[in-house]
């Protein structure tokens, strides 16, 4: 799935991810996984013409995602499905649309996974590893996008590997090494990539490898960055509770 992530970052990278701390799309971010719905849909909204179409796809469907899925705990499922069908490109033929829509398939899958469609999330899989085959990109990134690039990579290889059957040999092998990957750049110095990086490990450890000892650290750094993110408080604590 090298290509997918590859286009995505062309795409992304080149908006800004290393940019200043006062800059639009990390205040955007910032206030996002602060759980502030509003101000960020606010300035998303206002300030749609001075963001790159597939960033502005991505942090839309990344906000409906927090505010109606995982971020809350009174979930409102069939308003995230529009979301995802009005975002999503019908029947996409440019990169910019092919991007797009190989970002809401992305999210389609967690929803799925995290919902226990897996007859669903099978088909998303393979419908996203065919827009993927389908794609042609330069493959060269600027060093600057290198870390992220290497991020969602690996969380391609995980699930990739994770939906597979339970007897095939390298699957635990591959997970492992994405795990090892992701692991490795929580030492970045980007705030963005750190934060993304910190969830997704979190996330992973808990929920999928449940192994709480491996996560708690993640969930701590992430409720003293975002101390208005209630969820990351929850994560943190069903850490504790596991572990105590």
């Amino acid at each position: 799935m090298r290509k997918i992530v590859i286009l995505l970052f062309l795409f992304l990278g080149s908006q800004g991810f290393a940019s200043p701390q006062d800059s639009l799309v990390e205040s955007i971010f910032n206030e996002m996984y602060n759980q502030h719905y509003s101000k960020a849909e606010e300035m998303l909204r206002t300030k749609k013409n001075d963001i790159d179409s597939v960033l502005f796809a991505v942090f839309s469907v990344d906000m409906s995602y927090w505010k109606n899925v995982t971020g809350t705990d009174t979930p409102d499922y069939p308003a995230f499905e529009n979301d995802l069908q009005l975002l999503s490109p019908t029947n996409p033929t440019s990169s910019t649309q092919q991007a797009i829509r190989l970002v809401t398939l992305s999210y389609q899958l967690r929803y799925e996974l995290k919902r226990f469609k897996l007859i669903k999330a099978i088909s998303t899989r393979q419908e996203t590893k065919a827009l993927f085959t389908s794609l042609n990109t330069n493959e060269a990134l600027p060093p600057e996008q290198q870390e992220l690039y290497e991020l969602y990579s690996a969380l391609f290889q995980y699930f990739d590997n994770y939906l597979k059957p339970f007897f095939v040999s390298d699957k635990t092998e591959n997970c492992s090494k994405a795990l090892k990957t992701m692991t490795g750049l929580y030492q970045s110095e980007s705030r963005i990539t750190k934060t993304l990086v910190a969830y997704f490990l979190g996330k992973t450890w808990l929920k999928y490898e449940n192994d709480p000892s491996n996560a708690v650290g993640y969930f701590q750094w992430l409720t003293k960055n975002f101390p208005g993110n209630i969820k990351f408080k929850e994560l943190l604590d069903e850490c504790n509770k596991q572990l105590n």
